[in-house]
């Protein structure tokens, strides 16, 4: 690889790692749901000019918007806003990649080896060892919602296969006009006082806001694509588990320094443990895997 592709790899995984804490600092200035409508709503004007009708794939389309977009990504900022560890919301959201694998076994009669059952079992039990570290295990709200989350966007992958000749931001682009729409209703049903938290809030909740939609989307996505237009998506998918590991070391700083309210993060050996079981198993199952698409996995949603 080039020094400018390995610069590129760089500015993608850091662009994604820090959506993490820039939508940690959202959700503690706007209701979780409120916040998820504000920043899908951001991403849908700018892609506008992608939203086309797709004849014979709206109804796909429409499904793979609700469960990859309004419900994958609500439970994932619902989790951080549970959660005082982002790690195990990083961490725990990586789950997505065997649990999609597991479905187009079940339902897509697909094949997989030995080496790719054991990566499931390994970031499964990774998991299970985050879980009983103390600290997590009095925080499991934000390990649930992210596990839900993962699961949703799992389904909506499966879905995603059965899609042709769908481009990335065309499908971002109705992802976000649907979740909007859908985010928007939950928020204004079962959160109060929007009105109040949009004149209270701070430049810092509206840079959280701009950021996760605009850095995550413009930059995260555009060096991703740009990679593998030059590279086999076999070589360029595993180094996106970098992503939470620069998550996990941003919000270690970000607590260490008190540079943000809502920050508790903290590091032992049991989730240093099993977070590596976690990563190296996803790692196993991303590289076995005989036939990858280029469909966006749950990180490339961030």
């Amino acid at each position: 690889m080039r020094t400018k592709d390995v610069f590129l790899v760089l500015i993608m995984n850091l662009a994604f790692g820090a959506t993490f804490i820039s939508a940690k600092v959202g959700v503690t200035e706007f209701p979780a749901f409120m916040f998820t409508a504000l920043r899908f709503l951001i991403v849908a004007v700018v892609l506008i000019p992608f939203l086309k009708i797709h004849k014979g794939q709206m109804f796909n389309i429409l499904i793979i918007s609700i469960l990859g977009g309004g419900i994958h990504f609500g439970l994932f900022y619902l989790a951080l806003d549970s959660s005082k560890y982002v790690s195990s919301v990083a961490i725990v959201l990586q789950l997505g990649i065997p649990i999609s694998t597991i479905l187009s076994v079940i339902f897509l009669k697909e094949i997989i080896r030995w080496r790719r059952i054991l990566g499931i079992i390994l970031s499964f039990a990774g998991v299970i060892t985050l879980m009983f570290e103390p600290t997590i295990f009095s925080d499991l709200d934000g390990v649930y919602f992210s596990l839900l989350a993962a699961t949703a966007m799992s389904i909506s992958m499966i879905l995603m296969k059965k899609l042709k000749n769908i481009k990335v931001f065309d499908l971002q682009a109705w992802l976000a006009f649907v979740s909007t729409l859908m985010l928007g209703f939950i928020s204004l049903t079962f959160e109060t006082n929007h009105y109040e938290v949009i004149i209270n809030a701070s430049y810092i909740g509206w840079a959280a806001v701009l950021f996760t939609s605009l850095i995550a989307t413009v930059i995260g996505h555009a060096t991703f694509y740009r990679l593998i237009t030059r590279y086999d998506v076999s070589k360029i998918t595993p180094l996106t588990l970098i992503v939470p590991i620069f998550a996990i070391i941003n919000s270690l700083i970000v607590s260490h320094f008190e540079i943000f309210d809502g920050f508790d993060e903290t590091i032992n050996f049991k989730i240093i443990l099993g977070a590596s079981m976690t990563l190296i198993g996803v790692g196993i199952v991303m590289i076995r895997e005989k036939r990858i698409d280029i469909s966006p996995r749950p990180w490339i949603f961030l």
